[in-house]
Protein backbone atom coordinates (compact mmCIF):
# COMPACT_ATOMS: atom_id res chain seq x y z
CA UNK A 1 0.00 0.00 0.00
CA UNK A 2 1.56 3.35 -1.04
CA UNK A 3 0.44 6.88 -0.21
CA UNK A 4 1.79 10.08 -1.77
CA UNK A 5 -0.87 12.72 -1.04
CA UNK A 6 -2.11 13.85 2.36
CA UNK A 7 -5.70 12.94 1.48
CA UNK A 8 -4.81 9.42 0.39
CA UNK A 9 -2.59 9.05 3.45
CA UNK A 10 -5.44 9.94 5.80
CA UNK A 11 -7.77 7.52 4.05
CA UNK A 12 -5.17 4.79 4.45
CA UNK A 13 -4.65 5.53 8.15
CA UNK A 14 -8.38 5.37 8.75
CA UNK A 15 -8.34 1.65 7.97
CA UNK A 16 -5.40 0.88 10.29
CA UNK A 17 -5.50 -0.10 13.97
CA UNK A 18 -5.15 2.95 16.24
CA UNK A 19 -1.79 1.86 17.65
CA UNK A 20 -0.30 1.62 14.13
CA UNK A 21 -1.40 5.22 13.44
CA UNK A 22 0.27 6.44 16.66
CA UNK A 23 3.57 4.73 15.83
CA UNK A 24 3.49 6.12 12.28
CA UNK A 25 3.01 9.68 13.56
CA UNK A 26 5.91 9.25 15.98
CA UNK A 27 8.36 7.90 13.37
CA UNK A 28 11.90 9.23 13.72
CA UNK A 29 13.47 11.75 11.34
CA UNK A 30 16.00 10.17 8.97
CA UNK A 31 19.54 10.81 10.22
CA UNK A 32 20.78 12.67 7.09
CA UNK A 33 24.13 13.80 8.52
CA UNK A 34 25.32 10.25 9.14
CA UNK A 35 23.82 8.68 6.01
CA UNK A 36 25.09 11.42 3.67
CA UNK A 37 28.65 11.33 5.04
CA UNK A 38 31.24 10.21 2.48
CA UNK A 39 33.90 8.98 4.92
CA UNK A 40 33.65 6.44 7.74
CA UNK A 41 35.32 8.87 10.13
CA UNK A 42 32.59 11.43 9.41
CA UNK A 43 29.88 8.82 10.01
CA UNK A 44 31.40 7.89 13.36
CA UNK A 45 31.69 11.55 14.31
CA UNK A 46 28.01 12.10 13.45
CA UNK A 47 27.11 9.09 15.61
CA UNK A 48 29.39 10.41 18.39
CA UNK A 49 31.32 7.13 18.25
CA UNK A 50 35.04 7.93 18.31
CA UNK A 51 37.97 5.79 19.53
CA UNK A 52 35.74 2.69 19.53
CA UNK A 53 37.47 -0.51 20.68
CA UNK A 54 37.25 -3.73 18.68
CA UNK A 55 35.39 -6.34 20.74
CA UNK A 56 35.19 -10.15 20.44
CA UNK A 57 31.61 -9.81 21.74
CA UNK A 58 30.52 -8.61 18.28
CA UNK A 59 30.54 -10.94 15.27
CA UNK A 60 30.06 -10.37 11.53
CA UNK A 61 29.23 -13.21 9.16
CA UNK A 62 29.71 -12.38 5.49
CA UNK A 63 31.32 -14.03 2.47
CA UNK A 64 35.07 -13.62 2.09
CA UNK A 65 34.48 -12.97 -1.62
CA UNK A 66 31.31 -11.37 -3.01
CA UNK A 67 30.76 -12.44 -6.63
CA UNK A 68 28.05 -9.78 -7.05
CA UNK A 69 28.32 -6.73 -4.83
CA UNK A 70 24.65 -5.90 -5.49
CA UNK A 71 23.45 -8.61 -3.07
CA UNK A 72 25.64 -9.60 -0.14
CA UNK A 73 24.05 -11.28 2.88
CA UNK A 74 25.42 -10.15 6.23
CA UNK A 75 24.69 -11.25 9.78
CA UNK A 76 25.59 -9.16 12.82
CA UNK A 77 25.36 -10.71 16.27
CA UNK A 78 26.55 -10.44 19.84
CA UNK A 79 26.84 -13.01 22.60
CA UNK A 80 25.32 -10.50 25.03
CA UNK A 81 21.70 -10.96 26.18
CA UNK A 82 18.62 -9.19 24.84
CA UNK A 83 18.30 -5.72 26.32
CA UNK A 84 22.04 -5.17 26.79
CA UNK A 85 22.63 -3.52 23.40
CA UNK A 86 20.47 -0.56 22.41
CA UNK A 87 21.60 -0.24 18.78
CA UNK A 88 23.50 -1.95 15.98
CA UNK A 89 24.86 -0.03 13.00
CA UNK A 90 26.34 -1.49 9.82
CA UNK A 91 28.89 0.35 7.69
CA UNK A 92 30.84 -0.48 4.51
CA UNK A 93 34.07 1.47 4.60
CA UNK A 94 34.57 1.51 0.79
CA UNK A 95 31.00 2.48 -0.19
CA UNK A 96 30.37 6.04 -1.50
CA UNK A 97 28.24 6.59 1.61
CA UNK A 98 29.49 4.13 4.26
CA UNK A 99 26.51 3.99 6.65
CA UNK A 100 24.19 1.24 5.46
CA UNK A 101 21.66 0.92 8.27
CA UNK A 102 20.96 1.71 11.91
CA UNK A 103 18.88 -0.60 14.12
CA UNK A 104 17.52 0.57 17.47
CA UNK A 105 16.63 -2.57 19.44
CA UNK A 106 14.00 -2.92 22.14
CA UNK A 107 14.66 -4.95 25.28
CA UNK A 108 12.88 -8.00 23.82
CA UNK A 109 15.05 -8.14 20.70
CA UNK A 110 18.26 -10.17 20.61
CA UNK A 111 21.37 -8.33 19.33
CA UNK A 112 21.35 -10.49 16.20
CA UNK A 113 20.05 -9.66 12.73
CA UNK A 114 20.43 -10.57 9.08
CA UNK A 115 20.14 -8.31 6.05
CA UNK A 116 21.35 -8.01 2.45
CA UNK A 117 23.51 -5.11 1.33
CA UNK A 118 25.32 -3.52 -1.64
CA UNK A 119 29.10 -3.23 -1.75
CA UNK A 120 30.80 -0.94 -4.25
CA UNK A 121 34.30 -2.36 -3.86
CA UNK A 122 36.52 -4.42 -1.61
CA UNK A 123 36.91 -3.16 1.94
CA UNK A 124 35.89 -3.56 5.54
CA UNK A 125 32.41 -4.14 6.88
CA UNK A 126 32.03 -2.49 10.29
CA UNK A 127 29.48 -3.51 12.91
CA UNK A 128 29.03 -0.83 15.56
CA UNK A 129 27.20 -1.79 18.76
CA UNK A 130 26.09 0.64 21.44
CA UNK A 131 25.53 -0.59 24.99
CA UNK A 132 22.61 0.63 27.07
CA UNK A 133 25.09 2.72 29.05
CA UNK A 134 26.19 4.51 25.87
CA UNK A 135 29.56 2.79 25.31
CA UNK A 136 30.42 1.67 21.79
CA UNK A 137 32.11 -1.51 20.56
CA UNK A 138 32.97 -2.53 17.02
CA UNK A 139 33.97 -5.46 14.87
CA UNK A 140 35.34 -5.51 11.31
CA UNK A 141 35.42 -8.02 8.49
CA UNK A 142 37.16 -7.67 5.13
CA UNK A 143 35.17 -8.59 2.01
CA UNK A 144 36.59 -8.83 -1.52
CA UNK A 145 34.09 -7.55 -4.09
CA UNK A 146 34.38 -8.86 -7.66
CA UNK A 147 31.60 -6.73 -9.18
CA UNK A 148 30.46 -3.25 -8.09
CA UNK A 149 26.99 -3.43 -6.56
CA UNK A 150 26.29 0.31 -6.20
CA UNK A 151 26.27 1.49 -9.83
CA UNK A 152 25.77 -0.31 -13.15
CA UNK A 153 22.56 -0.14 -15.17
CA UNK A 154 18.92 -0.80 -14.23
CA UNK A 155 15.67 -1.13 -16.09
CA UNK A 156 13.32 1.77 -15.40
CA UNK A 157 9.92 0.43 -14.33
CA UNK A 158 6.81 1.90 -12.66
CA UNK A 159 7.10 1.68 -8.88
CA UNK A 160 5.03 -0.97 -7.15
CA UNK A 161 5.73 -2.47 -3.75
CA UNK A 162 4.56 -5.28 -1.49
CA UNK A 163 5.72 -6.90 1.72
CA UNK A 164 5.91 -10.48 2.96
CA UNK A 165 6.46 -11.44 6.60
CA UNK A 166 6.80 -14.64 8.59
CA UNK A 167 7.02 -15.03 12.36
CA UNK A 168 7.52 -18.45 13.92
CA UNK A 169 8.82 -19.79 17.25
CA UNK A 170 12.22 -21.47 17.20
CA UNK A 171 13.04 -24.60 19.11
CA UNK A 172 14.94 -24.01 22.33
CA UNK A 173 18.63 -23.88 21.50
CA UNK A 174 21.72 -21.64 21.46
CA UNK A 175 19.61 -18.48 21.23
CA UNK A 176 17.65 -19.43 24.34
CA UNK A 177 14.02 -20.25 25.07
CA UNK A 178 10.89 -18.58 23.76
CA UNK A 179 12.54 -16.99 20.70
CA UNK A 180 10.48 -15.96 17.67
CA UNK A 181 12.23 -15.55 14.32
CA UNK A 182 10.79 -12.71 12.23
CA UNK A 183 11.57 -12.51 8.51
CA UNK A 184 10.63 -9.48 6.40
CA UNK A 185 11.04 -8.85 2.67
CA UNK A 186 9.87 -5.65 0.98
CA UNK A 187 9.68 -5.24 -2.78
CA UNK A 188 11.52 -1.96 -3.47
CA UNK A 189 14.11 -0.89 -6.10
CA UNK A 190 16.52 0.70 -3.56
CA UNK A 191 18.17 2.86 -6.23
CA UNK A 192 21.36 4.61 -5.16
CA UNK A 193 21.21 7.56 -7.55
CA UNK A 194 24.40 6.29 -9.22
CA UNK A 195 22.90 3.71 -11.61
CA UNK A 196 21.81 4.42 -15.20
CA UNK A 197 18.83 3.35 -17.28
CA UNK A 198 19.04 1.67 -20.70
CA UNK A 199 19.64 5.07 -22.33
CA UNK A 200 22.62 5.82 -20.10
CA UNK A 201 20.79 8.46 -18.04
CA UNK A 202 21.33 8.56 -14.28
CA UNK A 203 18.28 7.36 -12.37
CA UNK A 204 17.29 9.38 -9.29
CA UNK A 205 17.80 7.84 -5.86
CA UNK A 206 14.79 5.91 -4.58
CA UNK A 207 15.33 4.01 -1.38
CA UNK A 208 13.63 3.04 1.86
CA UNK A 209 14.65 5.24 4.81
CA UNK A 210 12.54 4.27 7.82
CA UNK A 211 11.06 1.03 9.12
CA UNK A 212 9.40 0.22 12.43
CA UNK A 213 8.54 -3.19 13.88
CA UNK A 214 5.81 -3.37 16.53
CA UNK A 215 4.85 -6.29 18.75
CA UNK A 216 1.24 -6.08 19.94
CA UNK A 217 1.40 -2.32 19.39
CA UNK A 218 4.74 -1.77 21.14
CA UNK A 219 7.72 -0.53 19.14
CA UNK A 220 10.53 -3.11 19.36
CA UNK A 221 12.80 -2.29 16.39
CA UNK A 222 13.34 1.18 14.87
CA UNK A 223 15.34 1.04 11.62
CA UNK A 224 16.92 3.73 9.46
CA UNK A 225 18.40 2.69 6.11
CA UNK A 226 20.46 4.27 3.36
CA UNK A 227 21.19 3.40 -0.26
CA UNK A 228 23.46 0.49 0.78
CA UNK A 229 20.62 -1.92 1.50
CA UNK A 230 20.12 -4.31 -1.42
CA UNK A 231 17.15 -4.25 -3.79
CA UNK A 232 14.03 -5.74 -2.17
CA UNK A 233 15.14 -5.17 1.45
CA UNK A 234 15.38 -8.31 3.56
CA UNK A 235 15.66 -8.50 7.34
CA UNK A 236 15.60 -11.21 10.01
CA UNK A 237 15.15 -10.35 13.70
CA UNK A 238 14.92 -12.51 16.81
CA UNK A 239 12.35 -11.60 19.45
CA UNK A 240 12.39 -12.93 23.00
CA UNK A 241 9.21 -13.96 24.90
CA UNK A 242 6.85 -13.46 21.94
CA UNK A 243 4.10 -16.06 21.77
CA UNK A 244 1.90 -17.80 19.24
CA UNK A 245 -1.01 -15.48 18.51
CA UNK A 246 0.96 -12.26 19.08
CA UNK A 247 0.69 -9.70 16.28
CA UNK A 248 3.79 -8.16 14.68
CA UNK A 249 3.29 -5.12 12.46
CA UNK A 250 5.75 -3.36 10.14
CA UNK A 251 5.55 0.20 8.79
CA UNK A 252 8.05 1.63 6.29
CA UNK A 253 8.61 4.88 4.43
CA UNK A 254 10.98 5.88 1.62
CA UNK A 255 12.69 9.07 0.39
CA UNK A 256 9.97 9.80 -2.19
CA UNK A 257 7.02 9.62 0.18
CA UNK A 258 5.88 6.09 -0.55
CA UNK A 259 5.04 3.94 2.47
CA UNK A 260 3.85 0.46 3.32
CA UNK A 261 2.13 -1.34 6.18
CA UNK A 262 1.60 -5.02 6.97
CA UNK A 263 1.23 -7.37 9.90
CA UNK A 264 1.57 -11.04 10.70
CA UNK A 265 0.47 -13.30 13.53
CA UNK A 266 3.09 -15.47 15.23
CA UNK A 267 2.23 -19.05 14.27
CA UNK A 268 3.85 -22.48 14.28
Amino acid sequence: MQRRSVLKGLLGLATMPFWMVIQKVQAATWFAQAFDAKQTSDVLAALQATAVPVSPNIQIEAPQKAENGAVVQVEISSNQPAGSISSLRLLADANPTPLIASFELGKQVLPKLVTRIKLAQSGDLIALAQQNGGQFQQQRRSVIVLEDGCAGSEREEPFASSMKMRARPLEDGPLGKGIVELKIIIVHPMRTGRSKNDDGVLMPAHFMQLMQVLLNGKLIVDVQTGTGIARNPYFTFYVKDARVGDVIAVNWQDNRGFEGHSQVTVST
